[in-house]
C-alpha cells in the first residue's frame, strides 16, 4: 500500500504539463481577479448602488481568492511533480528563486509606494504594520486596509516553503498527511473563535483550496482519474458543475447557507477544482475553452497578480487617507488600477519573469 502512495514511483507527466502554457489557467485567474475587484470596488468612493449591492450581497471576493489558491496549488504541485518525475529530484534553490522572482518585485514595489504615502502624510498606517508583510506573516497579524490583502501572499510563500520539503522528505503516505490537515481544518472552524487559534484563520481558510488543487495534480500524475475522465468531461456533468458553482459563489446569503462554516468552503473548493479539471482538458471547440482562452481574458489573467497587488490602493475607504484622494473615486479608480497594473506588468514583472525563465 505504501508503494501506491509513494512519490518516488508510478509518476507519469500528464499531457497538459508537457505544454509550455496550460490552457485556461490564465482565464481562471482572470475570473478570480474580477471577483476580487467586484468585492473591493464597494469600499471605494462613489461606487454605483447596483454594484455596491451586488458586491456586498454576493461577497464574491472570497470566492476569487479561493479560486486563486486552487490554481496555485494545482500549478505549483504539478511543476514540482514534473521535476520529480523527470529528474527523480527537486532543486530547492532554483524553485525558491523562481518563486521569489515572481512574487517579490511587484510586492515590495507596492509596499514601498505605501511607505512613501505614509511618509508624505497621505496614508494613515502604523509603521509596525509593515513588519508582517515584509516577513510574509500577514496571515497571522491584523493590518490596516492598504496592506490587508498581503495575507494571501504570506500564505502563498508559506505554501512554497513547505510543499517541496514534503515531496522530498515525506515520499510515502503523503495522502494521510493531507487527510489529517483537512480534518484539522474542519476542527479549526469549530473552535475558530478561541483567541489562541483565531490568529491562524488566514492560513486555515486557504488550506482547502490549496490542498484540493494540489490533490488534482497528484491524481493526474498517478492516473487516478483515468477511469472517470469521460464522466468528468461529460456535458451534463459540466452543466451541473457550473450550476453548483453559481450557487456557491455568493458567500453571504446563498441557498446553502447552513453549510457556510465549515463545510461550504470545502465543498466550493472541491467544485472549483473539478471545474479546473474540466477547463484544462476541454476541447478547443468547447465554449468554456473559447471564453477562458480569449485573448483579452488571457491578458487580464497574465496581469492578475499585478492587478491584485495594486487594486487595494485604489479601492480604499475614505478613512484610510488623510485627504480625499481622487484615485479612490469611481470610475477613475478602476481606470487607474488597471493602468497601474499594466505599467507594473510591463516594467516590473516582465523583466523578472524573463530572468525567471532563464533559470534551468
Amino acid at each position: 500500500m505504501a508503494g501506491t502512495f509513494s512519490l518516488n514511483s508510478n509518476l507519469t507527466v500528464p499531457e497538459i504539463f508537457r505544454q509550455k502554457n496550460i490552457q485556461s489557467l490564465d482565464g481562471l485567474r482572470a475570473i478570480a481577479i474580477t471577483l476580487v475587484i467586484l468585492w473591493h470596488i464597494t469600499f471605494g468612493l462613489n461606487c454605483p448602488s447596483f454594484i455596491y449591492t451586488m458586491g456586498r450581497y454576493l461577497e464574491l471576493g472570497n470566492s476569487g481568492i479561493q479560486l486563486f489558491f486552487v490554481v496555485s496549488g494545482f500549478l505549483i504541485t504539478g511543476l514540482l511533480l514534473k521535476e520529480k518525475a523527470e529528474t527523480r529530484n527537486i532543486h530547492l534553490k532554483r524553485f525558491y528563486l523562481k518563486r521569489l522572482l515572481k512574487i517579490c518585485p511587484v510586492y515590495f514595489a507596492y509596499i514601498l509606494v505605501i511607505a512613501i504615502l505614509k511618509i508624505i502624510g497621505i496614508a494613515k498606517i502604523d509603521g509596525k504594520d509593515f513588519l508582517a508583510p515584509i516577513f510574509f506573516v500577514s496571515d497571522f497579524i491584523n493590518k490596516g486596509w492598504l496592506l490587508a490583502h498581503t495575507w494571501t501572499l504570506s500564505v502563498e510563500v508559506q505554501f512554497y516553503l513547505i510543499l517541496p520539503l514534503i515531496f522530498i522528505f515525506l515520499p510515502r503516505n503523503y495522502i494521510f498527511l493531507i487527510a489529517v490537515i483537512l480534518l484539522y481544518d474542519l476542527f479549526y472552524f469549530f473552535v475558530r473563535l478561541h483567541p489562541a487559534l483565531f490568529v491562524f484563520r488566514g492560513l486555515f481558510l486557504a488550506l482547502p483550496p490549496v490542498i484540493f488543487g494540489s490533490m488534482l495534480s497528484l491524481a493526474l500524475y498517478k492516473n487516478w482519474l483515468k477511469k472517470i475522465h469521460s464522466v468528468l468531461m461529460h456535458p451534463v456533468f459540466a452543466f451541473g458543475l457550473i450550476l453548483s458553482l453559481i450557487i456557491f459563489f455568493p458567500r453571504l446569503y446563498h441557498p446553502a447557507r447552513f453549510l457556510r462554516i465549515p463545510y461550504d468552503y470545502i465543498v466550493s473548493s472541491l467544485l472549483m477544482t473539478l471545474f479546473l479539471y474540466y477547463a484544462v482538458h476541454c476541447s478547443t471547440r468547447n465554449w468554456v475553452y473559447k471564453i477562458l482562452n480569449n485573448r483579452l481574458i488571457v491578458y487580464i489573467g497574465l496581469m492578475s497578480y499585478g492587478i491584485y497587488i495594486w487594486q487595494q490602493l485604489f479601492f480604499a475607504p475614505e478613512p484610510v487617507f488623510t485627504v480625499y484622494p481622487a484615485w479612490t473615486v469611481f470610475p477613475l479608480n478602476i481606470i487607474l488600477a488597471l493602468a497601474t497594473a499594466l505599467l507594473s506588468y510591463n516594467f516590473i514583472e516582465k523583466p523578472f519573469l524573463r530572468l525567471k525563465a532563464k533559470l534551468k
